[in-house]
This record gives structure tokens, C-alpha cells and sequence, in this order.
């Protein structure tokens, strides 16, 4: 999980707008928005490296959980406007402020 670095503003940024593209058809899981990241890293040459450049552990990569990250940054309040909540099924969703309450 997120530990002793902050994660890159591209990160960040990825994280909202796979929100958004997530929330126009359903109900949005941190390994949702997942998918949208792998999208953005296969766009550019060295994608995942410019991606996770803050990672101090990416050596380690391939035994990282980033759908954990993705879920650490939401629930550090490092994405604003998103929140971590529980559906009605017990499983974890993210959210926008604005659906909290």
C-alpha cells in the first residue's frame, strides 16, 4: 500500500477520470477504476514506469496490490471528491462526495 511516498499527480489524475468514466455505467470498485490505469499506462511507451514513478517499492511491482493504492489514496483523501463507502452487499465502493449520505 501507499507508504512513505506520495503518489504521482498522473496517478491521482487517472484515478478521478476512471471514476468518472466508471460511474456513467455503474456502480465503481477501486478494481474498476484499476482497469482505467492499465488503460493509461498501455497508452505511452514506459507507461507503468512514468505511472508509478513515486512507488519507492517498484522494483517490487509485479507483488504490489495497486488496487489497494487505488483504494489507500482514495481513502487518504488524496483524490478530491472521492470517497471510500460500503454498498448495501458489504463490498467496497468509491464514490463522489456529492452521492455521501
Amino acid at each position: 500500500m501507499i507508504h512513505g511516498s506520495e503518489p504521482s499527480l498522473l496517478f491521482l489524475d487517472t484515478i478521478h477520470a476512471g471514476y468518472h468514466i466508471e460511474a456513467a455505467n455503474r456502480e465503481v470498485t477501486p478494481s474498476g477504476i484499476w482497469n482505467h490505469v492499465v488503460w493509461a499506462c498501455l497508452q505511452r511507451r514506459k507507461g507503468f514506469d512514468e505511472m508509478f514513478s513515486w512507488d519507492v517499492h517498484l522494483k517490487a511491482s509485479q507483488k504490489r496490490n495497486r488496487i489497494g493504492d487505488i483504494a489507500d489514496a482514495i481513502r487518504q483523501g488524496l483524490v478530491p471528491g472521492l470517497r471510500l463507502a460500503i454498498n448495501a452487499r458489504g463490498r467496497e465502493i468509491v464514490v463522489h462526495d456529492e452521492e455521501v449520505g
